[in-house]
Parts: structure tokens; sequence; C-alpha cells
């Protein structure tokens, strides 16, 4: 009998292939950590064909709420929200699925733990006190959106002092996993996150991210001072831990 808990990974964009990239690498993680029994337990949504493509700001990230709502809060529906006990928003942003999913919880007394990538990270790297952070997304569009959410609602007094900004590759969504991307991805991050803002963490913004942190991980294995943080396994593994405190 498996003991962990029924979870849903949303990927509120449209696009089959990311939500099969996330899948991989969530596959990938829970076998190295001898933990795959989870992965059983583990169901991945991607968004309707209303959905965008790709989120690329407020726009289209309303227009995914739009989109997926419907299919999460409906009860007859596969992906109904009360079927699980936890639910992961796979948009690095403050998504209003996040909220909106919450809020239906909430109405429908449900015990139903919901989370998004953002909150997570942020709250993570929150804990280690002396450690700085910066986030690397995709287009110039995310810099001030993230910026804005992050130091609006997330920092605490001592992790302020900590976070280091939000770092763009000018590159959509879908051109992330792009491997003819992956060298000017690393310039970017040698001349931005570590040598500009002396970043500790790193904070892959974007779930487009997914195919290529292995990559990263033996690119940069050498320099002791820089973690990357790999907010999808990150998001899940926090459910885990939220619903053990629940039982």
């Amino acid at each position: 009998m498996c003991l962990y808990p029924k979870l849903l990974v949303v990927n509120p964009n449209s696009t089959v292939g990311m939500t099969l990239e996330i899948q991989e690498n969530v596959a990938r993680y829970f076998k190295l950590k001898k933990k795959q029994d989870i992965l059983s337990n583990i169901i991945f949504y991607t968004g309707p064909s209303e959905s965008p493509k790709q989120i690329s700001g407020n726009e289209t990230s309303l227009q995914s709420l739009n989109a997926c709502l419907p299919e999460l809060t409906n009860p007859k529906g596969k992906h109904y929200f009360n079927n699980f006990n936890g639910i992961l928003i796979a948009c690095f942003s403050d998504h209003p699925l996040v909220n909106a999913l919450a809020n239906q919880a909430n109405r429908e007394n449900s015990n139903t733990i919901v989370v998004g990538l953002l909150n997570t990270s942020i709250s993570f790297c929150s804990l280690f006190q002396t450690k700085t952070f910066s986030v690397l997304t995709s287009n110039n569009e995310w810099m001030n959106i993230l910026n804005e959410s992050v130091e609006g609602k997330y920092l605490t007094n001592i992790s302020r002092t900590l976070w280091k900004g939000t770092v763009p590759t000018n590159l959509d969504v879908l051109d992330l996993h792009n491997q003819n991307n992956y060298e000017a991805i690393v310039r970017i991050i040698k001349l931005k996150n570590l040598e500009e803002l002396k970043s500790n963490f790193i904070i892959l913004g974007c779930a487009g991210f997914s195919s290529i942190y292995p990559k990263l991980e033996q690119t940069f294995k050498n320099d002791s001072t820089v973690h990357f943080i790999e907010p999808v396994t990150l998001g899940i593994e926090n459910l885990l831990y939220l619903y053990a405190g629940t039982l």
C-alpha cells in the first residue's frame, strides 16, 4: 500500500511538450532519491487548447486561469482539485490559479493543499539567513513582474537583505530548453547572477528550465558557492511535507 499523497502538477499552458519535460525531470529526481514509488501518485495536467502556448506575463496568466479553472473545479472531471491531496501550479509567477484554487478549496471545506513555484522557492531561500539569492527567468517582461511580487509579498526583514533580484535571459519560455540557447544562458548566469549579483542560490524561475537543470548542475559543479533551485521538485517536496504535517 502506497503511503504517499495523491498530487496534481498543473502546467497551466497548453504546451504538452513542456509538461512532458517537467514530468521527466520529476521522475529523474525521485529515482535519484530512491523514492520512485511516489511517481505513481503524481498526475500531470496540461491546460486546454484555450490556454496560451506559453505564459509571458499578466495577460496570458489570466488567460490560462480562465481556461484551466473550470476543468480543475468540475466535480465530474478527472482533474477535479478535490480528488487530490495537494496541487502544484507549475508556473513561476504569482499565478492567479494558486489563489483561485485555494479559495475554492476553502469554500468547499476541502483539505487539498495548493502551492505555487514562486512562493515555495522564495520561502525556501529565506530559510538560509546568510545566502544571497536571485531568479533567472525567461523574457524581459517577467523581470519587473517577479521583482514586484517577491518584494511586495514574500520577503522577510532578513531575506530582503539577501534578495538580489531577477535576471532575464531574453528568451521566450518555449526557447529555454533549446540546446542552441544553452551557452547563452550560461553566459548570462556567469555575468549577471554570479559576477554582478553575487548569488549563492539561483532560482530557475520558469518551469521551462526543467530540461536543462541537470546540465546546469554539471556545468557549475566545480563552483561550490552556487546552487541551483529547481522549483518544481522543490514544490512537490513542499507538498509532501505539508501533507505529512496534516496527518
